[in-house]
């Protein structure tokens, strides 16, 4: 019952943020004009509203990223419910997240081609272009990642194309990248007199185009490292001739906020509205169903890193508290296991980060191990990535005494955190990665877990009856290609999301 309720909330959610339109920085006002149903709608309205809704469906846990967050060590269900067995044990459908799919295909993606379809033509709107050739590519990547094979070439040509072919996802990967390129060089390109995109209409940037180049830079070079076991002369290849400063630097988050306020639900923050605090200052259902992982505060306690008390609550007794996931331990009430922590939790108005420099950091810190790119240092990038999790997290009190307890945490002689002591750098980057990925990313840090086994003691589910050996790999695909496209999905043949695998899996 409990994940019906959720998930109804979720669409409910959902279908509220379609409306909204020109939700510039400000003026997020969900009863603005809907872009969805007029003939023509001007780029810089549908951008900020595009904008928005991929900031819902990235940093919003309530059918979205959740199962991410459970499965990578990060949540664990509250003892004080019941009723999750599906999920730890394993036993997805083909109803499950599948706002990851629908959402995305019909809202998000969309908008974006349509701003695409109506500035090809246009030298003049070349930034509009660049910026949504930008995140369709951002987008369709995370569609490859949970679900391998997907409508890509045939996709979004409803009227024409009514039941969309899946494309081979080694295929989408290779257009994404162009597409990514095409963004790029649109805005590199763009003529002297083209349109800017306002500042207060570009809700993840403000206008600045040289921040979309390197967030496009940046989205690439995830998409690159996903194939570095199946494809490295491509990665090289693709990456040959840029440097450290091409890609989101300390400070540079990709955050998007088109004003969200506590003024009500529809208005906050996606992860403060889903798993936080109503208006009133209410604990939503969410936020007493999801605690602290025994697994995440395991780590971050054996560490001494104080991070811990910023991802997590403290307990009564001033403690933070984990609960193993799918652990059925009658006495792990709310009051003795920890709460999301207010430094995730920090305030309905706060940014949604669509990719922040701290997972910039850490990728360029990988790419430069492997020769990939070159510049700034290995060592001074992930220094940095640390630093820019502290300061996301604000776990001093200030951005500097963040960073000075950043530097603390990683003086330390401990060969999970300093960057001398550890005999192998890519394994203590991505674990440190994987560390600071909890609740901003954690499709991402599954995706890392996928490729290179990082963290290689990530727990399974302990709830009774669970057989996987391993987390799952992908997702089902939902119910609805099976109802409208049906010939298509069937041809994917049957899904296996414990032992299949995403086509860039080693």
């Amino acid at each position: 019952m409990f994940q019906r309720i959720k998930n109804y909330l979720t669409i409910s959610t959902a279908l509220l943020l379609i409306s909204v339109a020109g939700c510039k920085k400000g003026t997020f006002d969900i009863n603005d004009v809907n872009p969805n149903t007029p003939s023509k709608v001007d780029p810089q309205f549908l951008l900020s509203s595009a904008l928005t809704a991929s900031a819902y469906s990235s940093f919003n846990a309530s059918g979205f990223t959740e199962f991410a967050n459970l499965y990578m060590g990060y949540w664990a269900f509250s003892g004080d419910y019941g009723g999750y067995g599906t999920t730890a044990t394993y036993n997805i459908n083909n109803g499950s997240y599948t706002s990851n799919w629908d959402y995305v295909y019909s809202t998000i993606l969309v908008n974006y081609q349509y701003i695409i379809n109506n500035s090809r033509k246009d030298p003049k709107q070349a930034y509009f272009f660049g910026a949504a050739q930008i995140m369709e590519a951002f987008h369709y990547q995370r569609l490859v990642d949970m679900y391998n094979n997907i409508p890509y070439t045939d996709a979004l040509n409803g009227g024409v194309v009514n039941y969309p072919k899946y494309t081979d996802a080694a295929t989408v990967y290779a257009g994404i990248i162009k597409q990514v390129d095409s963004g790029i060089a649109a805005i590199k390109g763009a003529p002297a007199d083209a349109v800017s995109i306002p500042e207060s209409y570009d809700v993840m940037f403000g206008g600045d185009m040289d921040q979309w180049t390197k967030f496009g830079n940046t989205v690439k070079l995830r998409i690159l490292l996903n194939l570095t076991s199946k494809d490295e002369a491509t990665v090289k290849s693709e990456l040959s001739g840029l440097t450290t400063s091409d890609f989101l630097e300390a400070g540079e988050d990709a955050a998007v906020n088109p004003g969200y306020s506590n003024s009500n639900t529809a208005q906050q923050n996606p992860l403060y509205g889903a798993v936080g605090f109503s208006p009133s200052g209410a604990q939503t259902g969410n936020h007493q169903f999801y605690r602290a992982n025994a697994f995440a505060v395991a780590f971050y306690k054996a560490h001494a890193d104080p991070r811990l008390n910023r991802f997590y609550d403290t307990t009564a007794d001033g403690t933070v508290q984990g609960r193993v996931f799918g652990s059925q331990n009658g006495a792990e009430h709310n009051t003795v296991i920890s709460a999301i922590g207010k430094g995730v939790l920090q305030s309905a108005s706060q940014n949604a980060y669509i990719l922040p420099a701290f997972e910039s950091l850490f990728m360029q810190c990988e790419a430069v191990q492997r020769g990939y790119i070159t510049g700034t240092s290995a060592d001074a990038l992930y220094k940095s990535a640390v630093e820019e999790s502290f300061r996301l997290l604000k776990t001093g009190a200030t951005d500097a005494a963040s960073k000075t307890a950043a530097d603390t945490y990683l003086a330390q002689s401990d060969a999970s955190v300093n960057w001398t002591s550890a005999s192998n750098k890519l394994t203590l980057t991505l674990t440190q990665e994987w560390a600071a990925l909890n609740m901003y990313d954690p499709v991402t840090s599954w995706n890392n877990w996928k490729r290179l086994g990082i963290p290689a003691n990530l727990p399974v589910s302990i709830y009774p009856g669970t057989t996987a050996p391993h987390i799952p790999i992908r997702l089902f695909y939902p119910q609805s290609e099976y109802t409208a496209n049906t010939a298509n999905v069937n041809a994917q043949g049957s899904v296996d999301v414990i032992n299949g695998k995403i086509f860039w899996m080693p």
